[in-house]
């Protein structure tokens, strides 16, 4: 069933933690719901800055810090990694993002995780392809027991891998999956699967796109304006 309200979050980077109180303003300026807050970026120096400007809007907001493997940009050691994701999470966002491989590598960061109730967003990336549905699905019955909710995005090589992702919601019933492709194949993923099923939300860029793919959150909105002024009209 169609939604009144799509939710958006945009995703912020900066080379400067001074430059995170703007961006964020901006972003809720434009009707963003929520934002994801890129701690890998160059803000990860500045921690305690960052998260005092972070944690007056945890409530709206997602963490990442996110690892190289995974194409995130920290350029730390893992133990240092671990030890900011452990600062992060006790601010309480409304989510941390944590990748699924960290999840399985780390057994001190679960059990941390689990200890303090931090809501996490276990999340996976493919940046070469998109698997078959049936391989999809064992990741997503994988990632689903270490959190409800699920980000699982690959890139699309065609059109029809959209299609593959979005299945992924034909057998879902409670987990608050977050499931698109990366790429200009896999555009209409991210539009979609704001419309299918339980997800709570796809993301958009602010203005230059952080991901191959990703729209800005004005072009997003006005697409989501125009499906529900048609919904209505019917």
């Amino acid at each position: 069933m169609f939604s009144n309200k799509f939710k958006v979050c945009v995703s912020l980077a900066t080379d400067s933690a001074y430059k995170l109180p703007a961006l964020i303003t901006s972003a809720f300026q434009k009707d963003a719901d929520f934002v994801e807050i890129r701690f890998d970026h160059a803000i990860y120096r500045e921690i305690d800055y960052a998260l005092n400007i972070a944690s007056k809007i945890r409530n709206k907001a997602i963490f990442t810090l996110r690892s190289k493997e995974e194409g995130g940009f920290f350029k730390g050691s893992n133990r240092e990694r671990i030890s900011l994701l452990e600062k992060l999470a006790m601010i309480r966002p409304m989510l941390l993002d944590i990748e699924i491989s960290t999840l399985k590598k780390e057994k001190g960061i679960r059990q941390f995780l689990s200890e303090n109730k931090i809501p996490i967003l276990v999340s996976w990336h493919d940046f070469r392809k998109t698997t078959s549905p049936s391989t999809l699905q064992k990741k997503f019955e994988d990632m689903r027991n270490y959190s409800q909710y699920v980000k699982m995005v690959t890139t699309a090589r065609s059109i029809e891998d959209n299609f593959k992702l979005l299945s992924l919601y034909d057998s879902n019933d409670n987990t608050r999956l977050i499931a698109f492709a990366m790429g200009e194949h896999g555009i209409l993923s991210r539009i979609l699967c704001n419309l299918q099923g339980n997800s709570p939300f796809t993301y958009a860029s602010l203005d230059r796109p952080l991901a191959p793919g990703q729209i800005d959150i004005v072009l997003m909105k006005k697409i989501y304006s125009r499906i529900i002024d048609s919904l209505k009209s019917k």
